[in-house]
């Protein structure tokens, strides 16, 4: 890290906490911002320091973020938490220090993440999170909002990346990467469907979580019950599909890229308990591609990074990424082979669609 732990205390200051800092720690292991939990008494932040690399428009970033919590303060929804904002002691919402780097302070809340869901119960109620997260924002006009990540979840954007990383790189490419540059290839064709239906507005823009994996979703420590999601930086508009099959594709990948079709079918069940009551008839039929589209887009980006040296991702070594886009794709290639079960299930959870 450029700024060591013991440099981290004046930051922290700068912003409006009740008492003195006692300590900075580090805290997670996202792959874009550095985090840290600041102690104080009585209370804890949650110190973030902005990744311009991906992030470049970071006040934009903080607008999204801003009216993101101002609306969940004016139509709060029983059961769902989001941690609030702790403006500067000047009353902003985020600083530069001298070195460029954007620094914002988040309410620290005591849930947990979990690395797996095993239990129905908790895939469901997983899913009726996200579902409500949706709900809360599914009126909002979407043309308000900062895209502060163009071109992201646009999956020919990301194929075109991947071709040019192809014609760049310089090292041999060994025969069994040569295969799967192949297969990826062919599946071009339906991955790029949602990018077709978005750009002839046949599925709406709406105010969307943008990466709801498993690990941004916080639970009560006791009970398994959903908390708040966090890691809210790419809050803008977008498509619940992508939304939806993110999070399924974090949540029920077991084993050596098996995908648990029992587990999506709770967490389908909760998610459309509430996202039934606004989806339109196009959203709901769109579904299952997104379902298998998401591990095969992430797939290409780790790919894509791998061919370019791991510019983006952090990795604790050169072949992470390419370790990660197998996963993924091997992730997609279980999706495939189930599809007609996957299909004929959302079919029975969306007998009645959407308005």
């Amino acid at each position: 890290m450029s700024t060591e732990l013991s440099g981290l205390h004046a930051v922290a200051a700068c912003f409006d906490l009740p008492s003195p800092v006692v300590k900075v720690e580090v805290l997670g292991n996202g792959l874009i911002n550095d985090t840290y939990r600041v102690i104080t008494h009585p209370l804890s932040g949650v110190l973030q320091r902005i990744n311009r690399a991906v992030f470049p428009r970071p006040a934009q970033v903080m607008a999204n973020l801003r009216r993101l919590h101002d609306h969940w303060r004016d139509w709060p929804l029983p059961g769902l938490q989001l941690p609030r904002l702790i403006p500067t002691r000047t009353g902003e919402d985020w600083i530069e220090d001298g070195a460029g780097g954007c620094w914002r302070m988040l309410e620290y809340i005591d849930g947990t993440t979990l690395d797996k869901v095993a239990i129905p119960a908790v895939a469901e109620s997983l899913g009726w999170s996200l579902g409500r997260f949706h709900r809360l924002l599914a009126e909002l006009d979407s043309t308000d909002w900062h895209d502060t990540l163009p071109g992201f979840h646009v999956t020919s954007l990301y194929l075109d990346a991947l071709d040019r990383a192809r014609g760049r790189r310089r090292e041999p490419v060994s025969r069994e990467l040569t295969a799967l540059l192949h297969w990826i290839d062919r599946q071009r064709g339906w991955a790029v469907g949602l990018d077709r239906a978005k750009a002839e507005r046949r599925l709406p823009l709406r105010i969307v979580h943008g990466d709801p994996k498993l690990d941004n979703l916080l639970f009560e420590r006791a009970s398994d019950r959903p908390l708040a999601w966090i890691d809210l930086d790419t809050v803008m508009p977008g498509l619940v599909h992508h939304d939806v099959g993110d999070c399924l594709r974090s949540v029920c990948r077991v084993g050596e890229g098996r995908f648990a079709l029992d587990t999506a079918a709770a967490v389908l069940r909760g998610w459309y308990s509430e996202a039934g009551r606004f989806l339109e008839r196009e959203e709901v039929r769109w579904v299952p591609e997104a379902i298998r589209l998401l591990p095969f887009e992430l797939g290409v980006r780790f790919l894509t990074d791998y061919l370019d040296g791991n510019r983006y991702f952090k990795v604790t070594d050169p072949e992470e990424n390419l370790r990660r886009a197998l996963e993924q794709f091997e992730l997609t290639r279980d999706i495939q082979r189930q599809e007609a079960s996957l299909r004929a299930l959302w079919r029975s959870i969306s007998a009645a669609p959407g308005k």
